[in-house]
């Protein structure tokens, strides 16, 4: 049995005769993250609303759909998929894994089995060998040195793969998961230099 101490908010402890632990998580921290993603995303519908007026209004003024259809093809149809697509993804991930996401780590006596579960999608389970652990790294997921906003994970490495296992948490709450995983698999873990 791993010494335990209380767990960070989001955190629930089970014991199961298969498992030496089993931790279930619900994602629940770094609030200033998700409503930066929420404000991201209106930003973005805005945006949209605004090319949408743009074009009405300039078929409105040339009356030509082909002036028109050419204008949103080479300019802000590239423009929109280039600067704000690919970060609005990333933002309705965040805000999905803060919502929907549910995290175990069952801790058996030979592998840890992980399994991410975000609402209906199909869960995302990943078993780690125990002996092939090397080490638990604390890392930054997001923001910078000294900002509120920042975030932390938790990375595993392995003989052969590195996993991450949580991520746009709060410092505390990897530091205490890295812990006990790293309690329990009998190897270093390397907390964040410096504490944002």
């Amino acid at each position: 049995m791993l010494p335990i101490v209380p767990p960070p908010k989001g955190f629930r402890i089970f014991y199961s005769p298969d498992s030496y632990l089993l931790l279930v998580y619900r994602p629940n921290g770094m609030r200033y993250l998700l409503i930066f993603s929420i404000i991201c995303i209106f930003c973005w519908m805005l945006f949209c609303l605004f090319i949408a007026t743009l074009l009405i209004t300039s078929f409105m003024l040339t009356q030509n759909y082909l002036i028109s259809i050419l204008t949103f093809l080479f300019f802000l149809f590239p423009l929109v998929l280039y600067f704000f697509a690919a970060k609005i993804f990333n933002q309705v991930y965040i805000i999905i894994y803060f919502l929907l996401g549910i995290l175990t780590f069952d801790l058996r006596k030979d592998r840890l089995v992980f399994t991410k579960k975000l609402g209906i999608f199909n869960p995302n389970k990943k078993e780690i060998i125990r002996s092939k652990i090397q080490y638990l790294q604390q890392i930054q997921t997001s923001g910078f040195k000294g900002n509120r906003f920042s975030s932390w994970g938790l990375l595993i490495k392995t003989s052969h793969q590195d996993y991450y296992l949580i991520s746009y948490q709060s410092y505390e709450k990897t530091q205490w998961l890295g812990n006990i995983i790293a309690a329990w698999a009998k190897v270093k873990y390397q907390p964040s230099f410096k504490k944002s």
